[in-house]
């Protein structure tokens, strides 16, 4: 090989180790900015946007804080960035629910849609709260306000489109899809505020019936919406299952059955202070599970003697 031969060969080497180079920095950029983003979510969610700094994602995030403003040019742009990241992770599980389910159908999808829409995870709960802090902020911001038309636009055009499938099949009737989409965000945004908010009167089951039906009054359908069980819903915590019920006489009893290499089962009525619990470990069924639970909450904020 001549001299010339090796000089190239050299300088391919060289371009083969820079794409390298670039694509693990490039990896590990895209990797950063996500961490960032799952410490906004979980922050902002836990502590409200107001009590929320920069360096509290930073640090969360393991990163430093010019990284967070390379990224963000703002704190209103991270809050809308952390909602959008939010909101994709939970269309990526509805997805894949609905592929290993098998299910079709407009009526179907439509009542998939309500459960997506509905809090039954913790994720659910946090993206909730972000929901709330981006709308209770829109009003003085032209620049939240146009984030929050377009992250509305995004969760109401798959409804759009199932109601508009459900009129091509026929089971869906004297309905326009996009006012239909309009209503149900309208009235599952609500909901969701209630359940979150821990409202004594309203229970996760029943959340999810009466939205049911008032999607099918909206549609014109005339069957009953073919929701999933709701033991096929609610999340699995960990290597086991968390169930949540209320006695008859209100007070939250839980009882947790994890498995590993043994299998325990336990029940109490000992307060939990974790504020992350889903609405499922809050009480998925019962407006007594989650009363109880906000009363344990709103007594462990009191000083000593709150999409």
């Amino acid at each position: 090989m001549g001299s010339t031969d090796r000089r190239a060969e050299v300088g391919r080497q060289k371009a083969d180790v820079d794409r390298q180079a670039a694509e693990v920095d490039q990896h590990e950029q895209v990797d950063r900015r996500g961490r960032v983003l799952d410490a906004a979510v979980e922050l902002i969610a836990r502590d409200g946007f107001d009590g929320v700094r920069i360096a509290d994602v930073a640090r969360q995030a393991g990163v430093s804080t010019a990284l967070v403003h390379y990224h963000f040019a703002n704190r209103a742009q991270l809050l809308t960035e952390a909602l959008t990241h939010s909101l994709s992770r939970a269309e990526q599980r509805l997805a894949r629910g609905a592929g290993e389910v098998g299910r079709a159908g407009a009526d179907r999808r439509l009542a998939d849609l309500i459960d997506f829409a509905l809090p039954f995870t913790d994720d659910d709960v946090r993206e909730a709260r972000l929901w709330a802090e981006l709308e209770s902020r829109a009003a003085g911001s032209p620049e939240l306000a146009e984030a929050l038309a377009r992250l509305n636009r995004r969760t109401e055009q798959p409804v759009a489109d199932a109601v508009a499938a459900g009129l091509a099949e026929g089971i869906f009737h004297d309905c326009v899809p996009a006012e239909v989409a309009t209503a149900a965000q309208a009235l599952l945004a609500g909901l969701s505020v209630r359940l979150t908010a821990h409202d004594p009167g309203l229970d996760l089951a029943g959340v999810r019936e009466l939205a049911g039906r008032q999607l099918s009054r909206l549609v014109g359908y005339a069957g009953v919406m073919p929701f999933r069980p709701l033991s096929a819903v609610l999340p699995e915590s960990g290597t086991g299952t968390a169930t949540s019920t209320a006695t008859s006489t209100g007070t939250a009893t839980s009882t947790s059955t994890s498995t590993s290499t043994s299998t325990s089962t336990s029940t109490s009525t000992e307060p939990n202070n974790n504020t992350n619990d889903s609405v499922t470990e809050r009480g998925e069924s019962t407006g007594a599970g989650r009363a109880a639970v906000g009363r344990r909450r709103r007594a462990a904020r009191r000083p000593a003697a709150g999409h």
